[in-house]
């Protein structure tokens, strides 16, 4: 590992950069003796997938849209008895 005072350093910025892109290694920068800071490679950032569509393991079957009901098979029987408002105040 490299050290390096900061002064230095700002003055040969591009060369210390390209030192970092050939060997991987990082730099330490120093003020007055004493270790500050570091510059290191960079990691590369990786994009979380979201939704299982973009998943590596997501499979979607050839005749997946092929039943003529829907998707009302998924779901239990709707309850008409049920109302959603009460009608007492309205007349027929």
């Amino acid at each position: 590992m490299t050290t390096i005072g900061l002064y230095e350093a700002k003055t040969k910025l591009s060369s210390l950069v390209a030192e970092i892109e050939a060997s991987g290694e990082k730099i330490l920068l120093t003020r007055h003796g004493k270790v500050v800071a570091e510059l290191c490679p960079a990691t590369p950032v990786k994009t979380p997938v979201r939704g299982c569509l973009k998943s590596e393991s997501f499979v979607m079957a050839d005749d997946f849209d092929a039943s003529e009901t829907g998707f009302e098979d998924f779901f239990e029987k709707p309850d008409h008895t049920m109302v959603a408002e009460d009608n007492s105040g309205y007349e027929k």
